[in-house]
């Protein structure tokens, strides 16, 4: 298992050293159930942050400690003042950061770019598919979310349009 405790203060000395202002973190924890995802940054109450790390992150020996720090870093940068969703100053960040540090991070990480072909999360069957009416884009999601209640609401990522057509998967 890697330590936890050394890559997390390596990745905030790496992203406060580029000048980058965190928020407060409260708490961080190791997500034991975590089986679709990598890391969770949620705002409290209080206006502090609570980071959470899956534990087949640390545990996998396949994973390197620089796809560790990818995640933390894109978890750390959800701390900064406008950075909870994956657009503007969050985005600008993770640029800056993958620049400097030679990091791929992202707003969606896939087992294989971890090192992992079958991470558990992906055994988990496709509900839904969407294809955008427009450029041919598909989306595929695993459970019932917002974007699958309303997706005739939501524009394409790659050109848009709100043309999504549905197909429910048995």
């Amino acid at each position: 298992m890697k330590n936890f405790k050394i890559l997390r203060e390596q990745c905030i000395h790496e992203v406060t050293h580029l000048g980058i202002k965190l928020g407060t973190i409260s708490s961080w924890s190791i997500n034991t159930r975590a089986k679709t995802r990598w890391g969770l940054c949620k705002l409290n109450h209080d206006g502090t942050y609570s980071i959470e790390i899956a534990s087949r992150l640390l545990a996998d020996d396949r994973i390197s400690e620089q796809a560790c720090k990818e995640t933390i870093i894109h978890e750390l940068l959800h701390t900064c003042k406008g950075c909870m969703r994956h657009t503007g100053k969050w985005k600008y960040y993770a640029e800056v950061v993958n620049h400097v540090y030679g990091y791929n991070i992202k707003r969606v990480t896939q087992g294989q770019e971890k090192g992992v072909e079958n991470y558990e999360g992906s055994e988990m069957s496709i509900k839904y598919v969407f294809t955008c009416g427009n450029c041919g884009a598909t989306i595929y999601r695993k459970r019932d979310s917002k974007f699958t209640r309303n997706y005739r609401y939501y524009g394409c990522a790659r050109c848009g349009a709100v043309a999504w057509s549905k197909k429910t998967v048995s």
